[in-house]
């Protein structure tokens, strides 16, 4: 059996497939499965463990006005031919990747689930799931429609990981003491995250609180001149340049706890089973924080008032402050609040630095 998986972006909504691929490799243990991706976003995929192809096209580079490449990868995908076609996606861009291919079942969301409505020409079969449901749990509801089997269990994922990735991040960790958070204040959207400065003011209080070394992952150039801005601040964070998914994986499997905003980073940990504080504002904690007991968030109001099922629909064009407004002591509780009940709960792993009150501050 062949089998397509269309998800082509963005790194954030590629994490949260991963458990529609694991389901779908449960039901089809023998299926030679693809993953139809976005070129630049390859990555999130290649290191999957039970993936048997990576399709990687280049649309990006129509923005550019070069269309050549995606033609030549359209037209070896008119090639192929698959029993199944699963679209995550739902929107024009995978509508061209369903056009292209040839297979029995198509299936993806219906009018209410597709992100732009000509996706809906594209499928055979259209699944109807409500819009309050967790992003995995829309994505297995597709799965679901075409298998009618029991859900697997899912285990956290674990990357391939080469040699050269795994030294790299020793040689890392090697440099910094052991006992680390891991702070991903980054994200795509400025609405979704803290000011540098509020972020800096936050992390004073953990300072004041806690013994904890930070470690700062970054991608971008825009990204690393953040960080440095926050480290410089402190002696206690370290700033790291993500060289790949596994090695960031790798990495985030060494801290007690990774706190974020809505971004890949906090997807990421969900699906590695590391314990979460996330920040939300123009998104809806209920639907992207991951499930469980270890993962814990703070919801921000809106300024304008807006109300939301999902996520702001004004989020591409509004210029509201969001979370730049949010009280940082009352951020501060809720995150103490679950790092005492998380890792007071998990043997040997209770920070052994917490400071009562009475005992004097160490500078760090």
């Amino acid at each position: 059996m062949q089998i397509l998986i269309v998800r082509l972006s963005s790194i954030g909504d590629i994490i949260q497939t991963y458990r529609a691929f694991y389901q779908i490799r449960f039901c089809y243990p023998e299926a030679k499965i693809a993953w139809a991706v976005e070129n630049c976003f390859k990555g999130t995929v290649e290191a999957l463990r039970g993936l048997d192809e990576v399709i990687a096209l280049p649309f990006k580079e129509v923005k550019k006005g070069i269309y050549r490449p995606i033609w030549d990868g359209l037209k070896k995908l008119r090639k192929r031919s698959f029993d199944i076609v699963f679209d995550f996606q739902g929107n024009l861009k995978s509508s061209i990747v369903l056009a292209s291919v040839s297979a029995k079942i198509k299936v993806g969301f219906d009018r209410n689930g597709v992100a732009e409505w000509p996706n809906l020409f594209f499928t055979n079969q259209k699944v109807s799931v409500p819009n309050t449901l967790p992003t995995y749990e829309k994505n297995l509801c597709i799965v679901d429609r075409v298998t009618q089997g029991k859900r697997a269990a899912f285990l956290p994922v674990r990357f391939y990981l080469t040699k050269e990735e795994r030294e790299s991040v020793e040689v890392f960790l090697d440099t910094i003491p052991k006992n680390l958070l891991m702070f991903c204040p980054f994200s795509a959207w400025d609405q979704k995250t803290l000011s540098i400065q509020d972020w800096i003011k936050w992390l004073e209080l953990v300072r004041n609180d806690w013994a904890f070394h930070i470690v700062l992952p970054y991608f971008s150039a825009k990204e690393e001149k953040e960080a440095d801005e926050i480290c410089k601040a402190f002696r206690h964070v370290h700033s790291w340049k993500i060289p790949s998914m596994a090695a960031w994986q790798h990495l985030m499997r060494s801290v007690k706890m990774v706190v974020a905003v809505d971004s890949a980073s906090l997807h990421l940990a969900g699906v590695t089973d590391i314990p979460t504080f996330s920040l939300f504002g123009p998104t809806l904690e209920t639907v992207y924080r991951p499930s469980g007991e270890k993962h814990k968030s703070f919801q921000g109001s809106c300024p304008l008032g807006v109300i939301f099922e999902r996520k702001c629909k004004r989020l591409r064009t509004c210029v509201a402050p969001c979370l730049k407004e949010i009280d940082i002591k009352a951020l501060h509780r809720s995150f103490t609040n679950h790092i005492l009940d998380v890792l007071g709960k998990r043997e040997g792993e209770f920070p052994p630095f917490f400071r009562d009150k009475n005992i004097e501050p160490i500078l760090i």
